[in-house]
């Protein structure tokens, strides 16, 4: 392989993918293959289920462990104690955790598997752009499906640009002497930009949440990803313009209970903008709750304890007395043997230690066979993101009324009632670092609320032990371009720094 667009264009032949309408709460996938895009794309049909095979690969990369990005490497989250024990491509996942100086290297599977599947994901994007854009299908349904294809396109290189900083960008237009000889790195505002353009697209051009299948990107999801990467990049102004709309519409609102937002029958609310989907059918399962170690492997009880991944001392320590409603339903405490009783599965380093509880299925499921969706965002992000965007302008009393939502939801006081006044400008921003952890723990923003700040390595090495002795900025703002990428494409000249 000598380039991206090569991996890409061999990826999207094999994995096309048909759709099977029904009463399903998700996408339903039945994998056809070695179909050419011009055939895929010759229809309606066709261009549909080009699209769904999209979701498919983005489904797949956020069901495993991978799925810890985000989460893991920061003051919120860590790998456990068992993890590095493993060892190969165990201990290059630790590594994430604990920057450890050896296996976070360009070598890394971890991080080129996660490479390559965002590559493999952008790429399709870029071929359903390309030919449905000169493709027969009709308006609106031709706006719709780019609308769908700009949107997961965006969310790719969000990860990526997040992620690597300057990364090979293609798109849907062609280059043939890139395409055989290799992309460059493009500079990370020039990502961006195409980023924000794909997004105000999507934002135009798709249905309202209501009026989408469950599963498929909409137009208040593309609005509040636009916001979120504007406010990654401080355009300000911008991030209020793209949520603005959010907050005077009918499609979304908070859920009344903050644990109904994990009961599975709740999959798909009205707080949920956009949410991974995943059946008990094999192939479409998740397996986030036995990573977590929320359930009893012999007994399938919940709370056995113990496994790949679980909150920092600091994190399970962050709720407040008061918050309780939010601590029962974000993290478990209380476990039970393999024989189904109260007790530990002691041989677990970790057993006893508080785990995340959000994801766990129903008790008829197996750990690693769950069906439960998984957030990617929800309004609560939106109203913190938003009382954010008012703050950094000089608007905190403003910003006020949208942070006291959220924690009037989870039953505890008013903001400026806990302080004794109005909150100075630092006194909001110190509250929205532990306000979104509170809210979001464990759902993939940690680390990129935390860069976003500037505050990655400073709380990371402050309230994770494992990474304390090993993190150093600004290495580990990013991580290395993979080594076989580097190979493979000539064009990539330099490294990240410090790799």
């Amino acid at each position: 392989m000598k380039s991206i667009h090569i991996l890409y264009t061999f990826i999207f032949t094999v994995t096309v993918i048909s759709v099977i309408s029904g009463c399903r709460k998700e996408l339903e996938y039945v994998p056809e293959s070695y179909l050419s895009p011009e055939q895929v794309y010759a229809d309606e049909a066709g261009s549909i289920a080009g699209i769904t095979g999209i979701y498919k690969q983005f489904q797949t990369l956020k069901k495993s462990e991978h799925s810890l990005l985000g989460n893991i490497g920061t003051d919120e989250g860590k790998t456990t104690e068992f993890v590095p024990t493993w060892g190969g491509y165990w201990l290059q996942l630790s590594a994430l955790s604990s920057y450890d100086k050896t296996q976070l290297s360009a070598q890394s599977d971890v991080v080129y598997y996660y490479w390559q599947r965002l590559y493999q994901a952008v790429g399709n994007a870029n071929v359903a752009i390309r030919y449905i854009s000169a493709g027969t299908v009709a308006e609106p349904v031709k706006s719709r499906l780019l609308g769908e294809a700009r949107f997961l396109r965006a969310m790719g290189y969000f990860y990526l640009v997040q992620y690597f900083g300057d990364i090979p960008m293609p798109t849907d237009t062609p280059d043939a002497d890139k395409e055989e000889n290799g992309y460059p790195r493009t500079p990370a505002a020039d990502v961006y930009q195409l980023i924000t353009s794909d997004l105000q697209y999507a934002s135009d051009n798709l249905p309202d949440k209501s009026k989408m299948e469950k599963g498929r990107t909409n137009k208040q999801a593309a609005q509040a990803l636009l916001g979120k990467v504007y406010l990654t990049i401080k355009d300000y102004p911008n991030a209020k313009k793209a949520l603005d709309p959010l907050l005077n519409t009918s499609e979304t609102r908070l859920m009344d209970n903050f644990a109904d937002l994990f009961k599975e029958e709740n999959e798909n609310n009205i707080e949920s903008l956009f949410e991974f989907q995943y059946t008990t059918e094999s192939g479409h399962t998740q397996n986030i709750t036995e990573i977590l170690g929320s359930w009893n492997m012999g007994s399938n009880q919940p709370g056995g304890g113990g496994h790949v991944a679980l909150p920092t001392a600091y994190a399970a320590n962050i709720y407040p007395l008061q918050d309780s409603f939010r601590k029962g339903a974000t993290l478990r405490s209380v476990y039970y043997d393999g024989n189904g009783n109260p007790g530990l599965n002691d041989w677990w380093r970790d057993a006893g230690k508080p785990h995340i509880k959000k994801y766990e299925q129903k008790a008829n499921q197996q750990s690693n066979a769950s069906s439960r969706n998984v957030y990617y965002l929800r309004y609560a992000d939106v109203l913190l993101m938003y009382a954010e965007v008012l703050n950094e302008t000089g608007q905190t009393t403003q910003a006020l009324p949208y942070i006291n939502q959220v924690r009037r939801r989870a039953k505890v006081d008013d903001l400026q009632t806990v302080i004794g006044n109005t909150p100075t400008q630092q006194q909001l921003r110190d509250s929205l670092v532990t306000e979104r952890m509170k809210e979001l723990m464990f759902e993939g923003w940690r680390w990129f609320d935390l860069k976003r700040w500037g505050l990655l390595v400073q709380r990371t090495k402050m309230y994770n032990t494992d990474a304390a002795n090993n993190m150093e900025e600004p290495k580990h703002l990013l991580y290395p371009i993979p080594y076989t990428e580097l190979i493979a494409n000539k064009r990539i000249t330099n490294q990240n720094s410090g790799y």
